[in-house]
Order: structure tokens, then sequence, then C-alpha cells
């Protein structure tokens, strides 16, 4: 638990009256000044103040939506305060073209190509792809969660170890980067049974006749000891089976995608991550949703993870003595959370959103998923985006700080997490493509309110 000094710092200005119409009083203002160019007809004190007491803490949480991500997130990660994430995917793979080949056709080889979208962690160590055929089938209407499963044939599809070179070239000024593809081959005798299916004209011709037959493809990675965990693109990455007939010099291939979405062709392949997390040393505590640790037993720092539930707790408990016995409009209001001093911008979680919560940590839930709050004026979800020379993320909580304020809205503080999405349904929950975090400074969060006392 991390307090600021709740002593006020205010700005004062006479009272003022004028002409006009009452609803004026409540636009967002950035000085004093414009607050109190637009008041009528009442008695009312301008004042400001940044200095209300901040509780924030670590808090492990649910309901982490892992379903059609842009990326297949395969790897594992370790970080000495986080401790060890690991995932692996889960994915339909389909033809487009329909495979025309003949009894007499020879099998040359099946070919996996996964092209790197980026990584986390250390490449410098080996690790091991392993690929297996999924017994159950995946659906796109269906919600997947970090900690879903699928059955699984043990029978190995292909195996290849390699150390992860996931960046091809850069910019000469290091702004862009060109990612590589890892090329490996696959279970010959995998392959052979592909190249068979020509004879079932449903198979051949791809699509749901070829999922019923193949369901999917699980891809974990082991190593020795954690290196990096890696995101792969769908869209670009491709399984390709070559083929040539007696007496022709073509050579025929067969590409079997992981993403049909285009333009052409609008079909959509399920697919998702599967992240485990294993807590140590510090956040060892936090074992089930709804856990919390105070900043003050995390050297002053509250973490937010991308994939494993990690979000910070912001409380305020003496917001009640803002209004005390009289009636308070608030103008404006910015929660201001600065990250720590050293982090990666490049391994850093770009975006969050704050989702609302109960007293035991849990998250809120409506029809449409997550409760989450607006965008100020808007029906979207409030996110912010870091800003790179400061560090800090800054959301507008006008609106919401006078709901509580009024007690519209129970002041039982708000949970950071990462940005929000949508699945299928368009239900809102936060997803993971990544083991991403950000450290924030508990002593550095700020709550900065414009407000008036009104005259009863």
């Amino acid at each position: 638990m991390t307090s600021i000094s709740s002593k006020k710092r205010t700005w004062k200005c006479p009272a003022i009256k004028w002409v006009g119409i009452l609803s004026l009083f409540l636009a967002s203002c950035d000085t004093p000044k414009e607050i109190g160019d637009d008041l009528f007809s009442v008695e009312v004190g301008l004042n400001y103040t940044d200095t209300l007491t901040i509780k924030s803490s670590t808090v492990l949480i649910d309901s982490i939506y892992t379903g059609s991500p842009n990326v297949l997130l395969i790897g594992a990660y370790y970080h000495p305060v986080l401790g060890l994430s690991e995932s692996a995917a889960f994915t339909q793979v389909s033809n487009i073209d329909t495979l025309f080949a003949k009894s007499t056709s020879v099998y040359d080889s099946l070919t996996l190509r996964l092209a790197y979208a980026g990584f986390q962690g250390d490449t410098t160590k080996s690790q091991t792809l392993s690929m297996y055929r999924l017994l159950d089938s995946l659906n796109r209407g269906t919600d997947y969660f970090a900690n879903s499963s699928a059955r699984i044939d043990p029978t190995l599809l292909g195996r290849f170890t390699f150390t992860p070179r996931p960046i091809r070239s850069k910019a000469m000024n290091g702004d862009s980067v060109r990612f590589d593809t890892l090329r490996f081959r696959m279970s010959d005798t995998f392959g052979k049974e592909l190249l068979s299916k020509y004879a079932d004209v449903t198979v051949a011709a791809g699509s749901s006749g070829f999922r019923n037959y193949f369901p999917g493809m699980y891809i974990k990675s082991t190593a020795s000891t954690p290196g990096a965990m890696i995101a792969f693109n769908p869209g670009y990455s491709r399984m390709t089976l070559h083929f040539h007939n007696p007496g022709d010099t073509t050579k025929y291939y067969m590409d079997y995608y992981f993403s049909l979405s285009n333009a052409l062709y609008p079909e959509i392949l399920a697919r998702f991550n599967q992240i485990k997390s294993t807590k140590s040393g510090t956040l060892a505590s936090l074992q089930n949703p709804g856990n919390i640790l105070s900043s003050f037993k995390t050297s002053g720092l509250t973490y937010i993870q991308a994939g494993t539930g990690i979000a910070t707790k912001v409380e305020f408990p003496y917001l009640s003595n803002l209004k005390g016995n009289r009636n308070v409009a608030v103008n404006k209001a910015e929660l201001v959370l600065t990250a720590a001093d050293n982090i990666d911008l490049q391994q850093t979680v770009g975006q969050l959103s704050i989702v609302e919560t109960n007293a035991t940590n849990r998250t809120l839930r409506n029809s449409y998923g997550l409760k989450y709050l607006l965008s100020e004026g808007g029906t979207t979800v409030l996110t912010s985006a870091i800003d790179p020379s400061s560090k800090s993320y800054t959301f507008n909580v006008t609106t919401a700080m006078q709901s509580m304020l009024v007690g519209k809205q129970a002041n039982n503080g708000w949970l950071i997490t990462p940005a929000l999405t949508s699945n299928s349904s368009g239900n809102t929950r936060i997803i993971n493509e990544s083991a991403r975090f950000v450290p924030l400074q508990a002593l550095k969060a700020r709550l900065k309110i414009y407000y008036s006392y009104i005259a009863k």
C-alpha cells in the first residue's frame, strides 16, 4: 500500500456571478481560469488538487481472453519478479486450393514456415519446437482463455531445435526492423498421409472438409532453461506439401494456411494461445484470482503483465474528504500512472485500460463482458497509450470520478489492465498476445482533479 500525502493543495478564486445557463458549469476545463469563465448564477469555490492518497497494489485477475490472437505465441520467458511465463499455440490449418495429385504422385517433403513477429527474453538460448495433431475441433464461436486446452494426439508431426534469430535486418535509424522466417522440415510420415488425401475429394478441397479430417495443430516449445517467448505471424506462416509426378519436370506444392482471412476469402480460422504463469519470489503469494499484494512489499512498484492476469489496482480511500458536506462538481479529472525509469519501451505494455472491480478485487461484468470505464464523452473503452518521453499513461476519468463522489458508483478502486478488445460476439475481454509487462511507480501515481463547490 502506497500513500501519497493527503494534504490538499488548492487554488481558490472569488465567487462569480454571471448571466446564462447553469449547464455550462459542468464543462471540462484545463485551468482554474477557464473553469471560472463559464459559471453562472451560483456561489462557487474553484479548486485543484493532485495530492489525494492513492493506494497501489499488484493483483491477480482472471478472464484473460486468448481466442483469435494476431500472433501464435510459443516459448518461455523468465522475469526475476514476475516469474516464469510459458505459452503454447492451438490453431487450425487449412488449404484454399484443391490438392490435385495422382496415384503415381511422389512425395518430396513437408515444410513449415513460421514468420517471426516479435520476441521477449533471451534469444541466445536454443529451444525445441514440437508439433502435434489436435483431437478436438476448435471453434470461432468459443471463448478461449489462458487456461483453455484441447485434446492432443501424442504422435509427433514434427520437431525442430533451433536458436531464435527473429530480426533479419534493421533500418539505419534503428526505428524499424525486418523479421525473418523460421523454416524446417516436418514428419515425412505426416507428409505422405497428406498427399494420400488427394483421393478424398472432400478433404482435398480444403476448408471445413479438411478440418474435419485434421482438426488442427498444437505447437509447443521446450528448452533446458527459459529463453525467449516468440510471437509468430499466422498470416505469413504456412505449411507446404511438395510432390512431383513421374515424367513431369514440374514441381508441385500445396499450401496449408494458419489464416485464411483476406479480401477474397473471408473465412477465419480458430486459434488460441495457452499461457501458464508460475509465480515465485516477491509475487509468489498471487496464486488465485483476487489475491493482492501491496506496493509496500514490492519495493514501491506494482506490475501489469499481458497474458498472465497480473494487473494493478488503484484505490482512493479518502476521496470522500474532497466533498465533505458540500456539493462538488468535477470539471476535469485525470489519473496519471508513471512507469519505472529503466523500462524498455520495446518490451513494455503499450496501452492500458481501466476495468471496474469489487471489494474482493474481482473483475466486474455486464452483458457485454468485462465492465470497463468509457472514454470521456464516448462509447468506446477508455484506453491510454504510454507517453515515450514521460513514460506515463494518462486517463481522463472525469465522469467516473463524479459518479463516485455523488454515490452513483461504489468507490472500490479500479483495475489497470492491458488494453481491452472484443471477441467475435462483441464481448469485451483482456486479450493476450505477449508476456510484455510494465512496472508502475506507486509513489508517482497522481489523481489530478479540477473541481468546484456549489453553495446549497
